[in-house]
């Protein structure tokens, strides 16, 4: 298993005096002070007893400080290690995963709010013999940018998202914990660990869905900007495709990525069809997409504008997967 260095570690009371819970939650954190007070407060919540472990990667915003402020205070069993900076979560969760005592591991996000009956759903689902189980994650009830993010799964995915996941602490080490692997020259930082891991679990040991082990997802705000470099990751997912069966299944046709993307290809193909046979007919091959990008803008400020934002965002989306279609020869459009 890869684990980082770990170079400092700070322990609640409880963490030393209280034996060892059922379970462990066990997140990464990098950069993201501000939301931990509401994770610790949501996880000291939860109807079943937890520890928590948190690694901090190489925070370079005060993250540490306020882990070994909060160490020194709440009732809650929290180990916290700082690591030297990894770029990715794969290093962390393993390393966090290492110190955990509990026999079954929750996993969640930093910028996450598990709901109190989070981790007793996800123990019930586990001890039906899952090796691996994943719940609903909604996003908070917030006002929101345009283009911010937050994640939405409300049935099983082959994604197994990591800010809701429980695994049964011994196959996870069996299987080796997150791969370091799949992290892609061409992406900045990991992508597709928690698929592969999530996927080997399944396939090896059995999956569970638990509908009722609810998380949500802050709002991260997002610049269009920062909104267009996540489309470029996008690179990524032939790659899934080719190297994880489950991906390519749910494919649409097992070559689109979703809905949008199908329907974002077929008008690009009629337009420029159109164009080069000067026959205009053939121009109702991008009304599907045109009909959901017009319903989707219609009731934000300054429609146009926000329509051309779309189509340049589909575009650099299609592009990123070609380009990742081509260096992984394993076509996702």
């Amino acid at each position: 298993m890869n684990i980082g260095t770990v170079t400092a570690t700070a322990a609640s009371d409880a963490w030393v005096t209280k034996p060892a819970p059922e379970v462990s939650v066990i997140v990464a954190t990098h950069n993201r002070v501000a939301f931990l007070a509401g994770l610790l407060e949501a996880l000291d919540a939860q109807t079943v007893a937890v520890e928590v472990v948190i690694a901090d990667d190489g925070s370079s915003d005060g993250t540490w400080g306020w882990l070994e402020a909060i160490t020194a205070s709440t009732p809650l069993p929290v180990l916290a290690l700082r690591l030297e900076h990894t770029g990715g979560p794969s290093v962390p969760r393993n390393t966090a995963a290492t110190h955990a005592r509990g026999r079954l591991l929750a996993i969640t996000d930093d910028d996450c709010l598990p709901e109190p009956e989070w981790t007793a759903q996800l123990v019930g689902a586990l001890d039906s013999g899952a090796w691996i189980a994943q719940g609903r994650t909604l996003p908070v009830e917030a006002a929101h940018g345009p283009w911010d993010r937050a994640v939405h799964v409300t049935e099983p995915t082959s994604l197994y998202e990591t800010c809701n996941l429980g695994l049964v602490r011994r196959h996870f080490v069996e299987l080796g914990g997150f791969p370091t692997f799949t992290l892609l020259a061409e992406l900045p930082r990991g992508f597709g660990e928690d698929v592969v891991l999530g996927a080997r679990a399944a396939r090896e040991g059995g999956f569970a869905w638990a509908d009722d082990a609810v998380v949500r997802h802050r709002w991260i705000t997002t610049s269009y900007r920062e909104h267009l470099d996540g489309l470029r990751r996008l690179a990524g997912f032939p790659w899934l495709a080719r190297e994880v069966p489950e991906v390519a299944d749910r494919l649409h046709a097992r070559i689109f990525l979703s809905r949008r993307t199908m329907e974002y290809d077929a008008a690009l193909a009629s337009t420029l069809l159109a164009v080069a046979t000067r026959r205009p007919l053939l121009l109702v091959g991008a009304a599907p997409w045109l009909r959901a990008r017009v319903r989707a803008a219609r009731n934000k400020q300054r429609p146009v504008a926000r329509l051309a934002r779309e189509a340049v965002a589909d575009t650099v989306g299609f592009v990123a997967l070609v380009r990742g279609s081509i260096r992984h020869r394993r076509p996702v459009l």
